[in-house]
């Protein structure tokens, strides 16, 4: 049986503009579901509390909180920023809504890695060797360093990176563990979904749910 995470939050980021998409990724369908529904299930598999981040108006027939970003068009960081203080646990575990092939075992995974370490914030390298800071462990201390990278003016992620203690995953452990190469990739355009539809349709579709 699939461990959950009492000590940890869940949330999918989903304040996003998809303008390269054209239409909202959130509520693009694969399978049976929409993106958003799949990732929600997800979460919900690992973590007792799960939220979304983005438009309440937008997502408010979904049955799990929806908060508004308290600090909008500030990108991903900002979302993480309500995430953090909105929660009431120490471990908080942030997903944007565009991962369409992401795994439970995935999710847990960093869970468990985070439970482990001191780290403030925990992810994973893929396998081009690029940092996943939309699909990590953040702790809610790394709360204040956020808030200070949002006042700099500079709303990335990476400069925030340079103000907390990060553990990052290697390709080669995740490798190692059976994950794919395929698993944090995510959705932008109308071709990248076709594609995705396509995989989730298809026998050579091999990730677990």
């Amino acid at each position: 049986m699939r461990r959950r995470f009492s000590e940890v939050s869940g949330f999918v980021l989903a304040g996003g503009a998809s303008r390269r998409m054209g239409v909202d990724k959130a509520t693009l369908v694969l399978g049976h579901e929409t993106l958003i529904g799949r990732e929600l299930r997800l979460l919900r598999s690992i973590c007792r509390f799960v939220a979304v981040i983005g438009p309440v108006s937008k997502f408010s027939g979904l049955d799990v909180p929806v908060f508004a970003d308290e600090v909008p068009g500030r990108g991903p960081l900002g979302g993480i920023y309500t995430g953090l203080r909105r929660t009431r646990t120490e471990f908080n575990l942030f997903m944007s809504c565009d991962l369409p092939f992401m795994e439970s075992r995935l999710l847990g995974f960093l869970c468990d890695r985070a439970l482990e370490t001191e780290a403030d914030v925990t992810l994973a390298q893929s396998s081009d060797k690029r940092l996943q800071p939309l699909c990590a462990v953040y702790r809610r201390r790394a709360l204040t360093a956020v808030r200070t990278t949002l006042d700099s003016g500079d709303g990335k992620v990476s400069r925030f990176f340079s103000r907390v203690h990060c553990d990052v995953v290697p390709w080669k452990e995740l490798n190692r563990a059976g994950f794919l190469p395929r698993t944090f990739g995510n959705m932008n355009t109308r071709e990248e979904y076709e594609a995705a539809r396509s995989a989730f349709g298809s026998a050579r579709w091999s990730g677990q749910a």
